[in-house]
């Protein structure tokens, strides 16, 4: 618990400056054997800013989500680097792996991962029983998380009782009940009608501008273009297109 501490106390670089949050360098990952080998990552080099939803699109099995495996200290890479808020994730023992994340990192997954048998305030407490909140304000966190995402009248209920976007608002009140410092993101609204997607999103990119989170999400979701800073479209483990939305309006002629 004390490594876990610390890490969430460290006044990293990318943390308190306008370096990149998220640095990868020269990474390849492949799966399989022999003449069954899929080269995923093939020397991808990309960095990821602070304060900023950035969105990796691309066609299914392009990588984009071995991609934010790698990055979010899920899946180590065959070769490369990863530096994240000035650590070298990577370089780490598994165990630090582990404290980093709890400490700086969210994570919302398009099966929303959540325990059948807990209501959703204890989906949201579960993280900060790890991460050195005190007790008597774990529940009150909690809760507060639950309000951010419009939930407060559905704590008591579990997750059968909640319908599909309820439960991903669940899995991101989750996500941001420990204030994290990077939120990553995994086809979070593909399971999700119009309303409900856009109502994630929003929350989403809403924790990259009030709270000053990195929030990195891969998807196929055309719906999230419209609220990302930054589009980056991969294909076979390769950058095709990288575009920046300024104020609204559209970067090199492609509009966002």
């Amino acid at each position: 618990m004390s490594m876990i501490l610390a890490l969430k106390d460290e006044d990293t670089v990318g943390a308190r400056s306008n370096d990149p949050a998220i640095i990868g360098r020269d990474l390849r990952r492949s799966f399989g054997a022999g003449v069954a080998v899929n080269h995923v990552l093939k020397e991808f080099s990309i960095e990821i800013q602070p304060r900023e939803l950035t969105l990796i699109v691309g066609p299914s099995g392009c990588g984009k989500s071995t991609l934010l495996a790698v990055l979010s200290g899920l899946l180590r890479p065959d070769a490369g680097s990863v530096t994240v808020l000035g650590t070298e994730l990577w370089a780490l023992t598994q165990p630090a792996i582990d404290a980093f994340r709890l400490a700086h990192c969210g994570f919302v997954f398009q099966g929303f991962n959540l325990f059948a048998s807990l209501t959703a305030l204890e989906q949201v407490i579960l993280p900060l029983n790890y991460s050195g909140v005190s007790q008597e304000h774990v529940v009150e966190q909690a809760q507060r998380a639950l309000v951010d995402v419009g939930l407060a009248d559905r704590a008591h209920l579990r997750p059968a009782e909640l319908s599909g976007g309820e439960k991903q608002r669940v899995a991101i009140a989750r996500a941001l009940v420990k204030d994290p410092q990077l939120i990553f993101a995994d086809e979070p609204t593909s399971a999700l009608d119009k309303e409900n997607g856009r109502l994630v999103v929003e929350l989403l990119h809403r924790a990259a501008l009030d709270r000053g989170a990195t929030v990195l999400c891969v998807t196929h979701d055309p719906r999230l273009i419209d609220y990302a800073d930054r589009v980056v479209r991969i294909e076979d483990g390769r950058i095709t297109n990288d575009n920046r939305r300024v104020r609204g309006h559209c970067v090199d002629g492609v509009k966002l």
